[in-house]
């Protein structure tokens, strides 16, 4: 039997998404006190790349690009195209450890102004 972690009943440490829709934005918190909404009518184009053992998520907004790296991703991927993801943060790099081996991670958040 494959080991989930529930993403509603998971300690805060160890949850890097919620799935809730219908979502007007996705918040983004790329620390303890800083976040960011991005409105989903706002999203351009999201991209999912894979090398070596990392996965990078990069989402196009019509002002910001967002890079999301990490592993298994595909899940969070799935859920943004039917704009239902609330909000994401990286898991603290103590507890990354903590994940199994197929549970989704995100590992590292990166923000910029559009070109």
């Amino acid at each position: 039997m494959k080991s989930e972690i529930n993403r509603r009943t998971a300690p805060p440490a160890l949850t890097c998404w919620q799935r809730e829709a219908p979502c007007a934005c996705l918040r983004i918190e790329t620390s303890r006190t800083d976040a960011r909404l991005f409105p989903y009518h706002h999203l351009v184009t999201a991209g999912l790349m894979h090398a070596n053992d990392t996965e990078t998520l990069r989402l196009t907004f019509s002002a910001h690009e967002v890079e999301i790296t990490g592993q298994n991703l595909r899940p969070l991927l799935v859920a943004l195209q039917d704009f239902a993801v609330k909000w994401v943060r990286a898991v603290p790099e103590r507890y990354a450890q903590l994940q199994t081996g197929d549970s989704e991670v995100i590992s590292r958040i990166r923000i910029e102004e559009a070109k």
